[in-house]
């Protein structure tokens, strides 16, 4: 009966996995800290000999690294190295006109509202007042911070007080191949890719499979608890998944944690679907995966693609309504869920 009843959200991803030319997708559900629900489809690419999906598919989650970034500026703070996520940025980045970066805080680039452009050679410009807009992530910049802050990478500070502790050895950031990689997509006709960068934490080429993303949402929607260990401060993630968004960016765009997402229904052209819940967060990435975090239900939903072929709204594809619908289908199955009791 589960099966049936999570049927919808497995027809939906593959119905969007074959019109985003994915060649690969995976769906899977926690709720009460057990897995009730996977669903895996394709192959690693679409040429002959490609490794099926499986439980042990890595796929590259593209911006959803970004809260393991979040994450780790949390645990600076939560350690003294970082004094407050109010502090300005231009304490930590010398390399920097002060002047320009001027009352840019931390806050400003966990909830993507600094109003500046990084550019390359250490050049920075001001393009808008901080707190007044919604732009692009950079978490290569709070990277940064936070190495020059902790002296350690976000990579080795996740490494060791989370994925340690936790067990988990599929999430990586990957400077070189192997066969559980599931490759981009970013033409149908033409080679698939794998993206390999630094090991630091910050790049593109962060690979997870979907079990582990689901257990890194758990981690935050219990608040740092794993298998009745407190594995980091619980304020630490009420910080890190309840809004941080200045009140200076109007009301209509995005309110934010530590990159997450946050359920706001005054947000116009939100990421999260209109029916969930007000307690709901969520990250979605490049390549079509995402990771919701359902409080209201004690679930969590992971979905897997791996095209870059319409990021963007390329090929005319539509990604807000997608992962929206997605979403909204979420809400739908859990409710029915929890009628069933399965």
């Amino acid at each position: 009966m589960c099966v049936d009843i999570f049927s919808s959200l497995d027809q939906y991803t593959k119905q969007i996995k074959d019109s985003i030319a994915a060649s690969a997708a995976a769906v899977c559900i926690m709720k009460d800290n057990e897995i009730i629900h996977e669903w895996y489809s394709g192959n690693h690419h679409f040429h002959k000999g490609a490794r099926k999906v499986d439980e042990f598919s890595q796929f590259n989650v593209y911006s959803t690294r970004v809260t393991y970034v979040g994450l780790a500026a949390a645990i600076a703070i939560n350690d003294g190295a970082v004094k407050s996520l109010d502090d300005p940025i231009s304490k930590y980045l010398s390399i920097y006109d002060n002047i320009i970066l001027g009352n840019t805080t931390i806050r400003h680039l966990v909830t993507r509202t600094t109003g500046l452009q990084f550019q390359g050679n250490c050049s920075v410009v001001r393009k808008l007042k901080e707190g007044t807009s919604f732009e692009g992530k950079k978490p290569e910049v709070l990277a940064a911070i936070i190495k020059n802050a902790t002296g350690k990478t976000v990579a080795e500070i996740i490494n060791e007080r989370v994925l340690k502790p936790l067990g988990l050895t599929q999430t990586e950031w990957r400077t070189e191949g192997k066969e559980t990689l599931v490759c981009d997509i970013n033409d149908p006709n033409s080679y698939p890719t794998l993206r390999l960068e630094s090991n630091e934490g910050s790049d593109r080429n962060l690979y997870v499979t979907a079990r582990e993303l689901a257990l890194w949402g758990n981690l935050h929607l219990n608040k740092g608890a794993f298998r009745g260990q407190q594995i980091l401060p619980e304020d630490l993630f009420e910080n890190v998944t309840s809004i941080m968004t200045p009140n200076t960016l109007p009301v209509h765009l995005p309110r934010l944690g530590y990159f997450w997402w946050i359920q706001d229904k005054n947000v116009t052209n939100s990421e999260i679907g209109p029916d969930l819940p007000e307690d709901t967060y969520q990250i979605l990435g490049a390549s079509g995966c995402s990771c919701t975090v359902i409080p209201n239900h004690k679930a969590v939903v992971v979905r897997m693609t791996n095209s870059l072929w319409t990021f963007g709204g390329k090929n005319g594809f539509d990604y807000i309504d997608d992962i929206q619908k997605f979403g909204n289908l979420v809400e739908q199955a859990l409710n029915e869920y929890s009628k069933v009791h399965c």
